[in-house]
């Protein structure tokens, strides 16, 4: 990475921590009300944005008083937002938010857009009370070089990075980004309070809302999918077919934190389902996610499950059943197998070891047709997995227990693919220990308290989905995530997360799901 893209990305990282440092000063203030949020930094950012990040400092408001609260149970939080002030200033000095809260406003954002070259251009905009006490807070960097004009705007240049106040707002930037703002504070120029897009995302925010953020598919594919680990693991599972954008808002109550998050689409939204298969889901599962029909954000998080099951087999065997299964074996069988998963489909991850057991299941009309298909299916599944030259894998038969018998298929890659028919269901998974794992399960989940914590649907529910955070630690623990530096200095507060639950409906063009996250 280059001096100046560490820099540029520095920068990009500024409106985040002072927001949070705004938010830490509202711990000391009276409980206000949940009126919403302002908004006005969204006039300065360009209408071409690719990310924007927007997090309110209005200590008088509730939301920020209730998001403080729960940022402060998590023992990082100061040492953060402490750490990146004081590189924000160039200085050896110790900085806190005692060095902001004079002077900060009712608001933060960060934009990212696209300039032309290799690395996002980044405009931090901040809402403030006093540019004097705000330009002597930025003074303290060491490394000003330069004071100069544009169209009768001051700029204060510290290095790649340029400052500017105006109109109570403190910009930072690069030149061009922050030249942009000035521009737009004038009158001229678009920005991205008027693009259309950008409204509708947003336009079912809720009011008690701490934090919000808006991306497009541009910036969505370009920008936060490339840089991978979780980041990019989340972002991913927000792509779909015909994305345009998307919006998020974060909100912090007593021992939750909801997410409300709106994706704009082309072309179909999910279908509405009734959740009917959750009693065929153990208790104890470790994940699970329902929907109707299996495509789309589903097939993603098939892929993205089966690679952690069993890491360069199951994952690349399902994306590549995707993309050549039709044309293996003429359309006809494809048709036939995605019609067998055409109704509700449950996937369920349930922890064991070495690896997790990945488990799809599905409820069928007719189990006889449905073995006949899947038996159709196992020459052309053998075909497609064989390497050119290698000897060609067999199916085998498993008791799976109680006079079920599975068919098993060992791949090359050293993974197991299994399914079996009973009760009226179809169930594929990563060995036959999968299948048992649903057909013995002793309770469902809806049994759990952890579950009934962050369950939530409607009556168009399009997906519903629970993760066991906690269940994800230990296991990523006994796999050797402790061998990791930055997840020793995050541990103890992931451990604080206990579940997550995720359900989502659909209207015309757009898709809004709820995430519910459990910290007890």
């Amino acid at each position: 990475m280059t001096a100046v893209r560490r820099r540029r990305l520095a920068v990009a990282a500024v409106a985040l921590v002072v927001a949070i440092a705004a938010v830490a000063s509202a711990a000391t203030r009276l409980l206000g009300g949940d009126e919403p949020p302002a908004t006005a930094a969204a006039q300065l950012a360009p209408k071409d944005t690719l990310v924007y990040v927007h997090v309110s400092t209005d200590a008088d408001r509730g939301a920020v008083e209730r998001a403080t609260d729960m940022a402060e149970r998590f023992g990082s939080y100061e040492r953060v937002r402490d750490g990146i002030l004081q590189r924000l200033t160039g200085t050896g000095r110790k900085v806190s938010a005692r060095d902001v809260e004079p002077w900060l406003g009712d608001e933060a954002a960060l934009a990212l857009m696209d300039t032309g070259q290799g690395t996002a251009g980044s405009l931090v905009i901040v809402r403030v009370t006093d540019a004097a006490k705000a330009r002597a807070f930025l003074a303290k960097n060491p490394n000003r070089s330069a004071v100069r004009t544009y169209k009768g705007d001051r700029i204060d240049e510290y290095g790649t990075v340029h400052v500017a106040v105006k109109d109570g707002w403190l910009l930072i930037g690069q030149s061009l980004t922050v030249q942009g703002a000035l521009d737009r504070a004038n009158g001229r120029g678009d920005a991205l309070a008027g693009d259309a897009t950008f409204k509708r995302a947003m336009r079912g925010a809720p009011e008690a809302r701490a934090a919000d953020a808006y991306v497009t598919a541009g910036g969505l594919r370009r920008l936060l999918v490339p840089q991978g680990d979780l980041l990019g693991t989340l972002a991913a599972t927000l792509d779909r077919p015909g994305l345009k954008a998307a919006g998020l808002s974060v909100e912090a109550r007593d021992e939750q934190v909801r997410l409300v998050a709106t994706s704009i689409v082309d072309g179909e939204t999910g279908k509405p389902f009734e959740p009917e298969l959750l009693d065929a889901v153990p208790e104890d599962a470790m994940a699970y996610l329902g929907v109707n029909g299996i495509s789309g954000a589903l097939g993603n998080l098939v892929t993205a499950a089966a690679g952690w099951s069993q890491a360069g087999g199951v994952g690349p065997l399902l994306q590549r059943l995707r993309t050549e299964l039709g044309k293996r074996t003429g359309g006809g069988l494809e048709r036939d197998l995605l019609g067998l998963l055409d109704g509700e489909v449950a996937v369920v991850l349930s922890r064991a070891t070495p690896a997790p057991l990945l488990s799809l299941v599905t409820a069928v009309k007719d189990e006889d047709r449905t073995a006949t298909v899947l038996k159709r299916l196992q020459q052309p599944l053998v075909k497609l997995l064989t390497p050119e030259g290698e000897q060609a894998p067999r199916w085998r038969a498993d008791d799976v227990g109680d006079g079920v018998r599975a068919q098993t298929l060992a791949i090359p890659t050293g993974a197991e693919i299994t399914y079996a028919v009973f009760d009226g269901r179809l169930v594929v998974g990563t060995g036959p220990d999968a299948i048992r794992r649903i057909k013995d399960a002793k309770g469902s989940l809806p049994d759990r308290e952890a579950f009934e914590k962050v369950e939530r649907r409607s009556e168009n529910t399009t997906s519903l989905g629970f993760l066991d955070f906690s269940q994800l630690l230990e296991l990523g623990e006994q796999t050797g995530l402790n061998d990791s530096r930055a997840y020793q200095l995050a541990r103890e507060d992931l451990r604080k997360v206990q579940a997550i639950g995720i359900s989502s409906h659909s209207g015309e063009g757009e898709t809004t799901a709820e995430i519910l996250l459990s910290i007890p």
